[in-house]
Protein backbone atom coordinates (compact mmCIF):
# COMPACT_ATOMS: atom_id res chain seq x y z
CA UNK A 1 0.00 0.00 0.00
CA UNK A 2 1.26 3.52 -0.70
CA UNK A 3 2.64 5.47 2.24
CA UNK A 4 0.29 8.16 3.48
CA UNK A 5 2.21 11.42 3.58
CA UNK A 6 1.30 14.28 5.86
CA UNK A 7 0.17 17.56 4.31
CA UNK A 8 0.02 20.05 7.19
CA UNK A 9 -2.02 23.22 6.75
CA UNK A 10 -0.95 26.77 7.48
CA UNK A 11 -2.27 28.30 10.67
CA UNK A 12 -1.38 31.92 9.98
CA UNK A 13 1.36 31.79 12.63
CA UNK A 14 4.90 31.59 11.21
CA UNK A 15 6.55 28.27 12.01
CA UNK A 16 3.33 26.51 13.06
CA UNK A 17 1.29 24.15 10.87
CA UNK A 18 -1.71 21.98 11.70
CA UNK A 19 -1.35 18.28 10.93
CA UNK A 20 -4.80 16.98 11.73
CA UNK A 21 -7.02 17.47 14.75
CA UNK A 22 -5.18 18.26 17.99
CA UNK A 23 -1.76 18.03 16.30
CA UNK A 24 0.33 21.10 15.57
CA UNK A 25 3.88 21.03 14.19
CA UNK A 26 6.24 23.70 15.53
CA UNK A 27 9.47 24.65 13.78
CA UNK A 28 11.84 27.40 14.87
CA UNK A 29 14.88 28.50 12.82
CA UNK A 30 17.69 30.16 14.76
CA UNK A 31 21.36 31.03 14.55
CA UNK A 32 23.85 29.23 16.78
CA UNK A 33 25.95 32.01 18.40
CA UNK A 34 29.00 29.74 18.66
CA UNK A 35 29.13 28.65 15.02
CA UNK A 36 26.97 31.15 13.14
CA UNK A 37 25.19 28.24 11.49
CA UNK A 38 21.42 28.19 10.95
CA UNK A 39 19.75 25.56 13.11
CA UNK A 40 16.21 24.33 13.51
CA UNK A 41 14.18 23.07 16.42
CA UNK A 42 11.00 21.05 15.98
CA UNK A 43 8.22 20.01 18.37
CA UNK A 44 4.62 18.81 18.42
CA UNK A 45 1.77 20.42 20.38
CA UNK A 46 -1.84 19.42 21.05
CA UNK A 47 -3.33 22.89 20.59
CA UNK A 48 -2.56 26.13 18.82
CA UNK A 49 -2.01 27.94 22.12
CA UNK A 50 0.46 25.30 23.25
CA UNK A 51 2.20 25.49 19.88
CA UNK A 52 2.60 29.26 20.18
CA UNK A 53 4.03 28.88 23.68
CA UNK A 54 6.50 26.25 22.44
CA UNK A 55 7.54 28.51 19.58
CA UNK A 56 8.24 31.40 21.93
CA UNK A 57 10.10 29.14 24.37
CA UNK A 58 12.37 27.66 21.70
CA UNK A 59 13.12 30.86 19.83
CA UNK A 60 16.58 32.36 20.19
CA UNK A 61 17.53 36.02 19.69
CA UNK A 62 19.27 36.92 16.46
CA UNK A 63 23.04 37.23 16.71
CA UNK A 64 25.03 39.98 15.10
CA UNK A 65 28.16 38.50 13.52
CA UNK A 66 30.92 40.82 12.38
CA UNK A 67 32.40 39.73 9.08
CA UNK A 68 35.87 39.52 10.65
CA UNK A 69 35.02 36.65 13.01
CA UNK A 70 36.91 33.46 12.27
CA UNK A 71 36.01 29.86 12.84
CA UNK A 72 38.49 27.62 14.61
CA UNK A 73 39.16 25.56 11.46
CA UNK A 74 40.27 28.62 9.47
CA UNK A 75 42.28 29.98 12.41
CA UNK A 76 44.08 26.65 12.99
CA UNK A 77 45.08 26.38 9.32
CA UNK A 78 46.39 29.96 9.37
CA UNK A 79 48.29 29.37 12.62
CA UNK A 80 49.98 26.27 11.21
CA UNK A 81 50.93 28.11 8.02
CA UNK A 82 52.41 31.06 9.93
CA UNK A 83 54.47 28.84 12.27
CA UNK A 84 55.54 26.22 9.73
CA UNK A 85 58.99 27.73 9.21
CA UNK A 86 59.91 27.61 12.90
CA UNK A 87 58.75 24.02 13.46
CA UNK A 88 60.76 20.88 12.77
CA UNK A 89 59.19 18.81 9.97
CA UNK A 90 58.22 16.01 12.36
CA UNK A 91 56.67 18.51 14.79
CA UNK A 92 54.82 20.23 11.96
CA UNK A 93 53.40 16.91 10.83
CA UNK A 94 52.32 16.03 14.37
CA UNK A 95 50.62 19.42 14.88
CA UNK A 96 48.81 19.05 11.55
CA UNK A 97 47.44 15.64 12.52
CA UNK A 98 46.37 16.75 16.00
CA UNK A 99 44.72 19.94 14.75
CA UNK A 100 42.86 17.96 12.09
CA UNK A 101 41.37 15.80 14.84
CA UNK A 102 40.49 18.84 16.98
CA UNK A 103 38.82 20.55 14.00
CA UNK A 104 36.37 17.66 13.62
CA UNK A 105 34.72 18.83 16.86
CA UNK A 106 35.59 22.52 17.28
CA UNK A 107 36.16 23.49 13.64
CA UNK A 108 32.81 25.24 13.04
CA UNK A 109 32.94 27.26 16.24
CA UNK A 110 33.98 30.92 16.27
CA UNK A 111 37.28 31.27 18.11
CA UNK A 112 35.99 34.14 20.26
CA UNK A 113 33.22 31.91 21.67
CA UNK A 114 35.48 29.08 22.84
CA UNK A 115 35.01 28.33 26.53
CA UNK A 116 36.43 25.98 29.11
CA UNK A 117 33.27 23.88 28.80
CA UNK A 118 33.75 23.48 25.04
CA UNK A 119 37.32 22.25 25.51
CA UNK A 120 36.34 19.92 28.33
CA UNK A 121 33.56 18.35 26.26
CA UNK A 122 36.00 17.90 23.36
CA UNK A 123 38.57 16.34 25.71
CA UNK A 124 36.07 13.90 27.18
CA UNK A 125 34.74 12.94 23.75
CA UNK A 126 38.25 12.27 22.44
CA UNK A 127 39.07 10.22 25.55
CA UNK A 128 36.43 7.70 24.51
CA UNK A 129 38.38 7.01 21.30
CA UNK A 130 42.08 7.19 22.21
CA UNK A 131 44.41 6.76 25.19
CA UNK A 132 44.68 9.46 27.85
CA UNK A 133 48.28 10.18 26.87
CA UNK A 134 47.12 10.95 23.32
CA UNK A 135 44.35 13.21 24.62
CA UNK A 136 46.87 15.12 26.74
CA UNK A 137 49.18 15.55 23.74
CA UNK A 138 46.29 17.07 21.75
CA UNK A 139 45.39 19.29 24.70
CA UNK A 140 48.96 20.64 24.91
CA UNK A 141 48.83 21.46 21.21
CA UNK A 142 45.52 23.27 21.62
CA UNK A 143 46.98 25.35 24.46
CA UNK A 144 49.84 26.46 22.23
CA UNK A 145 47.55 27.28 19.31
CA UNK A 146 45.13 29.36 21.40
CA UNK A 147 47.84 31.47 23.07
CA UNK A 148 48.02 34.13 20.30
CA UNK A 149 44.26 34.72 20.69
CA UNK A 150 44.82 35.69 24.32
CA UNK A 151 47.67 38.06 23.41
CA UNK A 152 45.50 39.67 20.72
CA UNK A 153 42.57 40.13 23.10
CA UNK A 154 40.24 37.80 21.17
CA UNK A 155 40.00 35.49 24.20
CA UNK A 156 40.13 36.74 27.78
CA UNK A 157 41.79 33.52 28.94
CA UNK A 158 43.35 30.49 27.30
CA UNK A 159 40.45 28.12 28.01
CA UNK A 160 42.56 25.08 27.08
CA UNK A 161 44.90 25.85 29.98
CA UNK A 162 41.93 25.90 32.36
CA UNK A 163 41.14 22.28 31.46
CA UNK A 164 43.15 19.71 33.39
CA UNK A 165 45.03 16.93 31.64
CA UNK A 166 43.76 13.40 32.14
CA UNK A 167 45.48 10.98 34.47
CA UNK A 168 47.93 8.78 32.59
CA UNK A 169 48.63 5.25 33.73
CA UNK A 170 51.86 3.39 33.26
CA UNK A 171 52.78 2.36 29.74
CA UNK A 172 51.39 -1.10 29.01
CA UNK A 173 52.24 -3.87 26.58
CA UNK A 174 55.61 -4.49 24.97
CA UNK A 175 56.63 -0.83 25.15
CA UNK A 176 56.14 -0.81 28.93
CA UNK A 177 58.14 -3.98 29.60
CA UNK A 178 61.66 -4.05 31.03
CA UNK A 179 63.91 -7.12 31.12
CA UNK A 180 65.61 -8.43 34.23
CA UNK A 181 69.37 -8.99 34.19
CA UNK A 182 69.07 -12.76 33.43
CA UNK A 183 66.51 -12.07 30.68
CA UNK A 184 68.75 -9.36 29.24
CA UNK A 185 71.70 -11.77 29.16
CA UNK A 186 69.63 -14.41 27.34
CA UNK A 187 68.51 -11.82 24.80
CA UNK A 188 72.11 -10.72 24.15
CA UNK A 189 73.28 -14.31 23.63
CA UNK A 190 70.31 -15.13 21.38
CA UNK A 191 70.90 -12.02 19.27
CA UNK A 192 74.51 -13.02 18.68
CA UNK A 193 73.50 -16.59 17.82
CA UNK A 194 70.77 -15.61 15.31
CA UNK A 195 72.71 -12.77 13.64
CA UNK A 196 73.59 -13.69 10.08
CA UNK A 197 71.22 -16.68 10.18
CA UNK A 198 67.68 -15.53 11.01
CA UNK A 199 68.42 -11.93 9.97
CA UNK A 200 71.30 -9.84 8.64
CA UNK A 201 74.34 -9.60 10.92
CA UNK A 202 74.33 -5.79 10.89
CA UNK A 203 70.69 -5.83 12.06
CA UNK A 204 71.83 -7.90 15.04
CA UNK A 205 74.53 -5.34 15.77
CA UNK A 206 71.90 -2.57 15.70
CA UNK A 207 69.85 -4.41 18.33
CA UNK A 208 72.93 -4.98 20.50
CA UNK A 209 73.76 -1.26 20.27
CA UNK A 210 70.26 -0.37 21.45
CA UNK A 211 70.58 -2.85 24.30
CA UNK A 212 73.94 -1.54 25.58
CA UNK A 213 73.11 2.19 25.25
CA UNK A 214 69.36 2.67 25.79
CA UNK A 215 69.26 4.83 22.65
CA UNK A 216 66.00 5.89 21.12
CA UNK A 217 65.34 4.26 17.77
CA UNK A 218 65.61 7.55 15.84
CA UNK A 219 68.97 8.22 17.48
CA UNK A 220 70.27 4.82 16.41
CA UNK A 221 69.16 5.34 12.80
CA UNK A 222 71.04 8.68 12.64
CA UNK A 223 74.12 7.45 14.58
CA UNK A 224 77.38 8.39 12.79
CA UNK A 225 81.01 7.40 13.25
CA UNK A 226 81.85 11.02 14.04
CA UNK A 227 79.73 10.59 17.18
CA UNK A 228 82.05 7.82 18.45
CA UNK A 229 85.29 9.16 19.88
CA UNK A 230 87.44 8.74 23.00
CA UNK A 231 85.54 5.58 23.97
CA UNK A 232 82.29 7.53 24.26
CA UNK A 233 79.19 8.04 22.15
CA UNK A 234 78.09 11.62 21.67
CA UNK A 235 74.35 11.20 21.12
CA UNK A 236 73.29 14.49 19.59
CA UNK A 237 71.13 13.69 16.56
CA UNK A 238 68.08 11.69 15.50
CA UNK A 239 66.36 10.81 12.25
CA UNK A 240 63.22 12.66 11.13
CA UNK A 241 61.15 9.87 9.59
CA UNK A 242 59.10 12.39 7.59
CA UNK A 243 61.91 14.03 5.64
CA UNK A 244 64.62 11.37 6.15
CA UNK A 245 66.93 14.12 7.45
CA UNK A 246 68.75 14.74 10.72
CA UNK A 247 67.24 16.63 13.63
CA UNK A 248 68.12 17.13 17.29
CA UNK A 249 67.28 14.52 19.91
CA UNK A 250 63.82 14.41 21.44
CA UNK A 251 64.79 16.60 24.41
CA UNK A 252 67.38 18.58 22.42
CA UNK A 253 69.94 17.63 25.07
CA UNK A 254 73.12 15.97 23.69
CA UNK A 255 74.53 13.34 26.03
CA UNK A 256 77.58 11.09 26.43
CA UNK A 257 77.51 7.32 26.91
CA UNK A 258 80.70 5.43 27.74
CA UNK A 259 81.42 2.49 25.42
CA UNK A 260 82.06 -0.62 27.51
CA UNK A 261 83.83 -3.67 26.10
CA UNK A 262 80.73 -5.54 24.76
CA UNK A 263 79.59 -2.48 22.81
CA UNK A 264 83.12 -1.67 21.64
CA UNK A 265 83.36 -5.16 20.09
CA UNK A 266 80.01 -4.67 18.32
CA UNK A 267 81.05 -1.32 16.83
CA UNK A 268 84.49 -2.64 15.85
CA UNK A 269 82.85 -5.56 14.05
CA UNK A 270 80.44 -3.23 12.26
CA UNK A 271 83.24 -0.93 11.06
CA UNK A 272 85.30 -3.88 9.84
CA UNK A 273 82.32 -5.30 7.93
CA UNK A 274 81.60 -1.96 6.22
CA UNK A 275 85.21 -1.63 5.07
CA UNK A 276 85.65 -5.25 3.97
CA UNK A 277 82.45 -5.19 1.89
CA UNK A 278 83.13 -1.64 0.68
CA UNK A 279 79.56 -0.78 1.54
CA UNK A 280 78.30 2.09 -0.71
CA UNK A 281 76.84 3.77 2.38
CA UNK A 282 80.29 4.34 3.90
CA UNK A 283 80.38 7.86 2.47
CA UNK A 284 77.26 8.79 4.47
CA UNK A 285 79.18 8.40 7.72
CA UNK A 286 76.34 6.35 9.21
CA UNK A 287 77.28 3.50 11.50
CA UNK A 288 74.36 1.41 10.24
CA UNK A 289 73.63 2.42 6.62
CA UNK A 290 70.77 0.77 4.76
CA UNK A 291 71.18 -2.14 2.38
CA UNK A 292 72.01 -0.69 -1.09
CA UNK A 293 69.01 -2.36 -2.76
CA UNK A 294 66.62 -1.07 -0.11
CA UNK A 295 68.15 2.42 -0.26
CA UNK A 296 67.59 2.66 -4.03
CA UNK A 297 64.04 1.34 -3.78
CA UNK A 298 63.34 3.84 -1.01
CA UNK A 299 64.66 6.69 -3.11
CA UNK A 300 62.38 5.74 -6.00
CA UNK A 301 59.34 5.23 -3.76
CA UNK A 302 59.78 8.58 -1.99
CA UNK A 303 60.73 10.33 -5.25
CA UNK A 304 63.98 11.67 -3.77
CA UNK A 305 66.74 13.21 -5.85
CA UNK A 306 69.49 11.20 -4.13
CA UNK A 307 69.87 8.02 -2.14
CA UNK A 308 69.11 8.19 1.58
CA UNK A 309 71.23 5.67 3.50
CA UNK A 310 69.10 5.97 6.65
CA UNK A 311 67.24 2.80 7.46
CA UNK A 312 63.47 2.50 7.84
CA UNK A 313 62.17 2.75 11.41
CA UNK A 314 60.56 -0.72 11.30
CA UNK A 315 63.74 -2.55 10.25
CA UNK A 316 64.22 -4.07 13.72
CA UNK A 317 60.65 -5.15 14.42
CA UNK A 318 60.61 -8.61 12.83
CA UNK A 319 64.16 -9.60 13.96
CA UNK A 320 63.34 -8.53 17.51
CA UNK A 321 60.22 -10.73 17.53
CA UNK A 322 62.35 -13.70 16.47
CA UNK A 323 64.88 -13.01 19.21
CA UNK A 324 62.19 -12.65 21.89
CA UNK A 325 60.59 -15.97 20.90
CA UNK A 326 63.92 -17.82 20.81
CA UNK A 327 65.26 -16.34 24.06
CA UNK A 328 61.98 -16.98 25.91
CA UNK A 329 61.74 -13.45 27.34
CA UNK A 330 58.67 -11.18 27.68
CA UNK A 331 57.49 -9.42 24.52
CA UNK A 332 59.35 -6.12 24.13
CA UNK A 333 59.69 -3.32 21.61
CA UNK A 334 62.67 -1.22 20.55
CA UNK A 335 61.76 1.34 23.20
CA UNK A 336 61.77 -1.31 25.93
CA UNK A 337 65.56 -1.17 25.88
CA UNK A 338 65.38 2.29 27.46
CA UNK A 339 63.39 0.90 30.38
CA UNK A 340 65.75 -2.04 30.69
CA UNK A 341 68.80 0.22 30.55
CA UNK A 342 67.42 2.46 33.32
CA UNK A 343 66.59 -0.50 35.55
CA UNK A 344 69.92 -2.25 35.09
CA UNK A 345 71.83 0.96 35.79
CA UNK A 346 69.84 1.45 39.01
CA UNK A 347 70.31 -2.16 40.11
CA UNK A 348 74.04 -1.80 39.46
CA UNK A 349 74.11 1.04 41.99
CA UNK A 350 74.59 3.91 39.53
CA UNK A 351 73.52 7.27 41.01
CA UNK A 352 70.38 9.01 39.76
CA UNK A 353 72.24 11.97 38.30
CA UNK A 354 74.55 9.73 36.27
CA UNK A 355 71.68 7.58 35.01
CA UNK A 356 69.68 10.64 34.01
CA UNK A 357 72.66 12.04 32.14
CA UNK A 358 73.42 8.83 30.24
CA UNK A 359 69.84 8.03 29.27
CA UNK A 360 68.82 11.59 28.46
CA UNK A 361 65.95 12.00 30.95
CA UNK A 362 65.14 15.68 31.32
CA UNK A 363 63.48 15.41 34.73
CA UNK A 364 63.32 13.01 37.67
CA UNK A 365 59.59 12.56 37.02
CA UNK A 366 60.19 11.25 33.50
CA UNK A 367 62.98 9.03 34.80
CA UNK A 368 60.61 7.46 37.33
CA UNK A 369 58.14 6.61 34.56
CA UNK A 370 60.75 4.26 33.09
CA UNK A 371 61.65 2.62 36.40
CA UNK A 372 60.39 -0.87 37.27
CA UNK A 373 61.06 -2.85 40.44
CA UNK A 374 61.54 -6.56 39.76
CA UNK A 375 61.07 -9.59 42.02
CA UNK A 376 64.73 -9.77 43.10
CA UNK A 377 64.63 -6.16 44.33
CA UNK A 378 61.37 -6.73 46.21
CA UNK A 379 62.80 -9.86 47.82
CA UNK A 380 65.97 -8.02 48.80
CA UNK A 381 63.93 -5.23 50.39
CA UNK A 382 61.74 -7.65 52.37
CA UNK A 383 64.75 -9.62 53.66
CA UNK A 384 66.44 -6.38 54.67
CA UNK A 385 63.50 -5.58 56.95
CA UNK A 386 63.68 -9.07 58.48
CA UNK A 387 67.42 -8.67 59.18
CA UNK A 388 66.83 -5.25 60.72
CA UNK A 389 64.15 -6.58 63.06
CA UNK A 390 66.24 -9.60 64.12
CA UNK A 391 69.23 -7.39 64.84
CA UNK A 392 67.03 -5.21 67.06
CA UNK A 393 66.26 -8.12 69.44
CA UNK A 394 67.73 -7.61 72.93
Amino acid sequence: MPIKRSNPKKTGVPGIRQDGPNRYLVRVDWTDPKTGRRRKREAVAASLAEAVALREDRSAPAVERPATRRRFAAYAELWLEEHAAELAPSTRERYAGELARIITVLGDQFVDTLTEGDVRRWRDELAREVANSTVNAHLRTLRVVLEPLVRDGVLRRNCARDVAALREGRTKGARGTALTAPQFERLIETTRRLSGIAFAADIGRMILTLAWTGMRRGELLAFKWDDYKDCELHICRALCTTTRTEKTTKTDDPRLVFVAEPLALVLEEQRRWLIETQHPGLASGLVFPADPKHAIVGMMRRELTEVSWCRCGSVLDKPLRKIVAEADVPRISNHSFRRTYENLLRQAGVEDLVRRSMAGWRTEEVQRIYADIDRAEREKAALAVVRLVRQAKP
